[in-house]
């Protein structure tokens, strides 16, 4: 995978759950950051988390309270929608604990259809991905989500990827020098104007092999391709669209919650990304199936089921 790694060596020691404050928020002792309690780089998001013994935590108090439970990766979809500040120490901290950011949305599309791109949507969703190549330039994130519009109608799907691939060639070339993957994600619901262009794994397969680019690559959210129907085979698709993954989401299905609480086999996905040597960042894009304590204990038992 060709994604780049946080090389700082000192961190913070692991902080007492009861001891989150924002007057904590950059720690004066520093020593070498401990591992984590997962072999796999799951990485929880700001919303799974809303067990913060904080009353109102900020957001480092949520993303220490992830390392303290044992995460060693991070993702935000929305992280753009922070103030420079926050994004700063977000990154300082990550470096500094050996925390690897996730995705983030570069572009949700707005609205376009890639395969005729009015002036207008042009504009925006360049706009959009210079913006985050600012952001990455802070966090060192490499992945970053990308939306390639809706579906026209008009047209059979395959013929519509087709006719989107000189579009997706022009974002690379505005993202790929600052070493950027626009990694394309499939989605089993509707977006902003209408439903997505790419529905599965295979339809996402299709557009980054015709792009060619090792900027376009493939995002597998699990939850997305089962929620369409596909649950028995998920693993042997994976398996057809593997040259193309850059970065994986787990969600069960049906509910959308941690790994267990579905139809999905977890443990046979995460086998085979270990068959496949995948050591990148597995985006926990779900919710808790329960509140408090007793939430958070049911989260982390269910990715130390699936990590063994």
């Amino acid at each position: 995978m060709n994604r780049r790694k946080f090389t700082t060596i000192t961190g913070l020691s692991a902080l007492s759950a009861n001891a989150f404050s924002k007057e904590q928020a950059a720690p004066e002792a520093k020593t070498e950051a401990k591992p984590g309690i997962f072999k796999a780089k799951f990485a929880p998001n700001p919303n799974i988390l809303p067990y913060n013994p904080v009353e109102k935590p900020n957001y480092l108090d949520k993303l220490k309270y992830a390392y303290d439970l044992g995460f060693r990766a991070w993702e935000d979809n929305w992280i753009v929608r922070q103030d420079m500040k926050t994004i700063e120490k977000i990154a300082e901290f990550a470096r500094d604990h050996k925390i690897e950011l996730g995705v983030c949305v570069i572009t949700a599309g707005h609205g376009a259809k890639f395969n005729n791109i009015t002036d207008g949507q042009w504009k925006k969703i360049k706009d959009d991905l210079k913006k985050r190549i600012e952001i990455a330039k802070i966090t060192g994130q490499t992945n970053m989500t990308m939306l390639p519009g809706i579906r026209d109608e008009s047209m059979k799907r395959e013929d519509q990827i087709k006719a989107s691939v000189d579009a997706m060639k022009v974002c690379c070339d505005i993202v790929e020098e600052h070493g950027i993957i626009l990694a394309q994600e499939p989605l089993s619901h509707g977006i902003s104007g209408g439903q997505p262009l790419l529905r599965s794994f295979e339809d996402g397969h299709l557009l980054c092999k015709l792009v060619n680019r090792k900027s376009c690559k493939l995002l597998a959210d699990f939850f997305h391709e089962g929620q369409i129907g596909n649950v028995e085979g998920i693993v042997k698709t994976a398996e057809k669209v593997w040259d193309q993954v850059s970065y994986v989401q787990y969600g069960d299905t049906p509910g959308r919650k941690e790994p267990g609480t579905g139809k999905l086999d977890y443990v046979a996905i995460t086998k085979f990304l270990r068959k496949k040597n995948f050591t990148g960042i597995i985006g926990m894009e779900h919710g808790a199936s329960k509140k408090g304590q007793e939430g958070i204990n049911a989260l982390v038992d269910a990715y130390k089921k699936i990590d063994a």
